[in-house]
């Protein structure tokens, strides 16, 4: 039986790192069940170098951070392929990178991978892909870039001139995938919240692709790829325009998110359909009365609210932004203050003693 080549493309911000980082922590359980994550170009759990040689052959410079093996696209996948052969029959060689679905940005680069592929008649592919509805997937890549520290604009901005247009039109970033390994060998899943909660989108990968979840797996502790508050979005891509050194500039992101968990307040608090509840049933009640005269109609129709999206954000940031202002002002006056003090111990310095003093 032949010997299967898995190849995961992402997409990005579809739980690409949880599953990376799932699937390299319990790589020995899963090689039990016949499905081997490959050791070849594994680097943070991924095996973006299979990828990014291609990218840099074909002459693309953004986003490769840093990325400068000297070893050929040929001789990366050639090791690669060598690997899935040396597995037991009817097991499953798996390589993960969101890189991979850069391809359909770059045509010369989706050339080059055709070529590798011909290499090797001997094994069978298939690719496995997650796609999210296109706008909370431009909204989190978004938050990622600015996260990374990359110099975007506004959302806009980034949009209309700083994205590849992989991570919008999905037919492109498919494309090469559909022509080189056939429209059966590609499995699509569609990546909503809900994946995120427990086990869900391990067992979905994993149903996907034929195998079972392993007893014993388990996550990785902690959040792989913890994502920017929102609230918090605007500021982070102001402080990567300023050249700071990093612990400064983790040391305000952090006075800046206790800013923001501060508004959130210290505990669960009342729901506000138990707030708006009360308030209506305490209108009915007053207009009831016979000395009311009150438009309970329009008063209805007022119930309490809660600001929702651009209003709440802004609102956080103005206060946030009031609160870094007055921090920075508190320290200006007591720099000043210290400055004042040495000043006057120079001028005293300074100034020539009388010989007559007894303090001279």
């Amino acid at each position: 039986m032949a010997r299967e080549l898995i190849l995961h493309i992402g997409h990005f911000k579809t739980g690409t790192t949880a599953l990376q980082s799932y699937l390299d922590y319990n790589r020995d359980l899963l090689a039990e069940v016949g499905l081997h994550y490959a050791a070849e170009t594994r680097k943070h759990a991924k095996h973006s170098a299979l990828a990014f040689s291609l990218l840099r052959r074909a002459g693309v410079s953004e986003l490769m951070h840093g990325y400068a093996s000297p070893r050929p696209p040929g001789r990366i996948w050639q090791a690669l392929f060598d690997e899935a052969r040396a597995l037991p029959d009817g097991h499953s060689l798996l390589v993960s990178s969101e890189e991979f679905i850069r391809l359909g940005a770059h045509p010369a680069a989706a050339t080059l991978l055709r070529q590798q592929i011909n290499q090797a008649p001997d094994l069978r592919f298939r690719v496995i892909a997650y796609l999210r509805p296109p706008q909370a997937h431009l909204q989190s890549w978004y938050n990622q870039l600015v996260k990374m520290g990359i110099p975007v604009g506004s959302f806009a901005t980034a949009l209309s001139t700083q994205m590849e247009p992989i991570h919008w039109d999905y037919a492109l970033a498919l494309t090469p995938w559909l022509e080189i390994f056939g429209a059966g060998a590609v499995i699509l899943r569609p990546y909503d919240p809900s994946l995120r909660e427990g086990d869900a989108l391990y067992a979905d990968f994993l149903g996907a692709l034929g195998f079972p979840v392993p007893p014993l797996a388990e996550p990785m502790p902690g959040d792989p790829n913890r994502r920017i508050d929102p609230r918090r979005l605007a500021y982070h891509r102001g402080l990567n325009r300023v050249d700071l050194p990093r612990h400064v500039r983790e040391l305000m992101n952090a006075h800046a998110q206790a800013s923001l968990d501060s508004d959130d307040g210290d505990g669960p608090g009342r729901a506000l359909a138990t707030i708006r509840d009360e308030a209506r049933r305490g209108i009915e009640a007053v207009a009831a009365l016979p000395g009311a005269a009150l438009d309970a109609e329009t008063m209805l129709a007022a119930l309490p609210d809660l600001p929702e999206g651009p209003a709440q954000d802004l609102d956080a940031l103005i206060a946030l932004m009031a609160g870094e202002i007055g921090r920075l002002r508190a320290h200006v006056v007591s720099l000043s203050g210290r400055i004042g003090v040495l000043e006057e111990a120079a001028r005293r310095e300074a100034t020539p003693k009388d010989p007559r003093d007894p303090e001279a």
